[in-house]
């Protein structure tokens, strides 16, 4: 080619010349376009994945508050499930004190309630011992009371045999009854009198009972 040229006459060799340096321009320029279209592919290639990794990046970060936030929220269920376990746990300690406090109180109360009718059962039986006492002093004074009567029927008939008998004697018919009369109303004065003192025994035992 370059031969060639060099045989053309000058004009037409410039021309030549231009032509083939307007045809390098216009290859350097495609060139240089393609090379620019290249360029802007992988700019647009790398703004694409710098999207797609701001958008990777903004779910990860989305996704971490996400886990933060639930983490909190754990944080916060756990610290408050602890919170009501532990008022739980000191309403649970304070109704176990008070149920013992009641049961100490009940044991109390039983013991005072068995101390009171061990109390009451001595006294129904020092009473039911005193009654009986009261009831046997009252059987003796009756008793006494009926042998009194007794020898004072004995002795008023004694009375009246020895009066008799005295009259008896004043009427002189010897002295043997009358010593005998004598000697009956004697026996009679003493008996009569320790009856008497019998029954005045018998009366002091049963106000002593009655007192008791």
């Amino acid at each position: 080619m370059s031969k060639f040229v060099e045989r053309l006459p000058g004009v037409e060799r410039e021309r030549v010349e231009q032509e083939k340096a307007a045809e390098q321009v216009a290859t350097a320029r495609v060139a240089e376009e393609k090379r620019g279209l290249d360029l802007a592919r992988e700019r647009q290639s790398a703004e694409v994945e710098l999207r797609r990794l701001a958008h990777a990046r903004a779910e990860a970060e989305a996704k971490a508050a996400r886990l933060v936030a639930e983490r909190e929220r754990a944080e916060a269920q756990a610290a408050a499930d602890a919170k009501t376990r532990e008022e739980t746990e000191k309403k649970a300690a304070a109704l176990a004190a008070e149920r013992r406090a009641k049961e100490e109180e009940a044991a109390a109360h039983a013991r005072a309630r068995a101390e009171a009718q061990t109390q009451a059962a001595a006294a129904m039986r020092e009473r039911a011992a005193s009654e009986e006492q009261a009831r046997r002093a009252v059987r003796e004074r009756v008793q006494a009371e009926a042998r009194a009567l007794q020898a004072a029927r004995e002795k008023k008939a004694a009375e009246e045999e020895l009066r008799r008998r005295g009259e008896g004697c004043g009427t002189g018919r010897g002295r043997a009854p009358c010593a005998r009369a004598r000697r009956d109303r004697a026996r009679s004065a003493r008996a009569g009198e320790a009856q008497d003192r019998g029954g005045s025994e018998s009366e002091g035992t049963g106000a002593g009972a009655r007192r008791g």
